[in-house]
């Protein structure tokens, strides 16, 4: 079993760790920090010059030397903050061994207000906490009070004067650390309720591109379409010249208006479908092989589930095939489906009797819808096409994104689409769908 190390183990060689290379202190702490040094070494000189001397050994100086020392550690803790807690750290034990040993030695023994410490070991304990690491300077702090309070006199003098020279100044630096921590904290929980905030706007501006994008195409595009070949017809039948004419001007405008329709909705969904050739009734623009009731090939963005308006699951199908000419078989109630999943069947349908007309022409047509308990299938099959080749330009007149979109909406309501050609020249289109949904997908 692996021993894990203790707290000391690890903090302690931590503490007593070379810093190589040294810190690079900003110019702007370099300054602050020699302005300091600065007034700490006048305000030392002065009180060595106004004040009592020392009576030691050492001379009456020694007390004003060790606090120019520690006063230069300041300098140091900019670059190496723990040779400057260990400098701090000496100093303390030096006074505090001077104060026990011989008084006197490094501090006026009649002095009004006695020191346990150097000066600047304050300002040193307060620039821990914010140099290193929380619980390294915790340790710094407590190695340096130790000999701060002197425990071993009896008195309170010496507790009162060291808590408030290295306690005091490490609670402030506690405070004010963990004041800017909780501020940094609460500035990136704005900057990312910001970032959050403003993708959910483009989520939900994109999600409405689609939306757009689908009912531009399933609906718009499907009217057109309609009018188109009933002017085609009407400019083979009609015996009249005028008429002719003005049945060609209606085709040809209801063309351009196709091609501005299917570069309009690549520019709102933001992407572009692809085109693709062939003689099948494939998706708009993708036309799959030997003609069919849907897109085979074709490739787009992909469009939503959602959509508004929603017709009668039963006689809008109705209407529809009756419009088409195409063949119904309804089977089941159209009402235990959803609103949803009755759009989607309607668009499914739609979206496969436009492409048969467009790309499959004479061909029959049959659609079947059944209605179940839990789910509803919707099969629309063409057969091979008997009558004229189909219209180029209307056959590229799509957006190429309307098999891909309605493969997209199915999906979204836990449902499947398949498109393919049928082993005699026809095609079919499969969708399947539950007949609910826990809620409304998001277009």
């Amino acid at each position: 079993m692996e021993k894990r190390e203790g707290a000391a183990t690890v903090l302690v060689p931590r503490m007593l760790r070379v810093e190589w290379p040294p810190q690079r202190p900003s110019r702007r702490q370099r300054a602050v920090v020699l302005v300091v040094v600065v007034l700490y070494a006048v305000g030392n000189i002065a009180l060595y010059v106004a004040g009592e001397r020392c009576t030691g050994p050492l001379g009456p100086a020694a007390g004003l030397v060790l606090n120019l020392v520690v006063d230069a550690g300041l300098w140091s803790m900019l670059r190496m903050p723990r040779f400057g807690a260990a400098l701090a750290l000496c100093g303390s034990l030096a006074q505090a061994v001077g104060d026990s040993l011989s008084p006197g030695l490094f501090a006026p023994v009649s002095q009004l207000t006695p020191t346990t410490v150097p000066m600047a070991v304050s300002v040193m304990v307060w620039m821990m906490f914010h140099l290193l690491p929380r619980r390294e300077a915790l340790a710094w702090t407590a190695a340096v009070a130790v000999p701060a309070v002197e425990p071993w006199h009896s008195g309170w003098t010496t507790l009162y004067a060291g808590l408030s020279a290295v306690v005091l100044p490490a609670l402030l630096a506690l405070y004010m650390r963990a004041r800017s921590e909780l501020l940094q904290s609460l500035r990136e929980r704005a900057e990312s309720a910001e970032r959050e905030k403003y993708l959910l706007a483009e989520r939900a501006k994109e999600a409405e591109r689609q939306r757009l994008a689908a009912e531009m195409h399933d609906i718009v595009t499907h009217h057109v379409t309609e009018i188109v070949l009933h002017a085609g017809a009407l400019q083979v039948s009609a015996p009249d010249d005028d008429v002719r004419d003005a049945a060609r001007q209606i085709r040809e405008a209801g063309g351009r208006t196709l091609d501005e329709l299917r570069d309009l909705v690549r520019i709102v969904r933001g992407g572009s479908g692809g085109n693709g050739g062939g003689g099948g009734a494939g998706e708009d623009g993708g036309a799959a092989e030997g003609g069919g009731a849907g897109g085979g090939r074709g490739t787009g963005a992909n469009a939503g589930a959602g959509g508004t308006g929603a017709p009668d699951p039963g006689a809008g199908l109705v209407r529809l095939a009756r419009t088409a000419g195409a063949e119904l078989h309804l089977a089941g109630d159209p009402g235990t489906v959803v609103p949803a999943v009755a759009r989607a069947a309607y668009r499914v349908v739609q979206e496969s009797l436009t492409n048969a007309r467009k790309h499959a022409q004479g061909a029959r047509v049959t659609v079947t819808v059944r209605y179940g308990a839990h789910a509803v299938e919707i099969t629309v099959h063409n057969t091979a096409p008997s009558g004229p080749p189909p219209d180029a330009a209307l056959a590229a007149s799509g957006s190429g994104t309307g098999l891909a979109g309605l493969g997209h909406r199915v999906a979204l309501l836990g449902g499947s689409l398949s498109a393919d050609a049928t082993a005699e020249g026809g095609f079919r289109v499969l969708a399947r769908m539950p007949a609910s949904v826990p809620v409304e997908p998001v277009p």
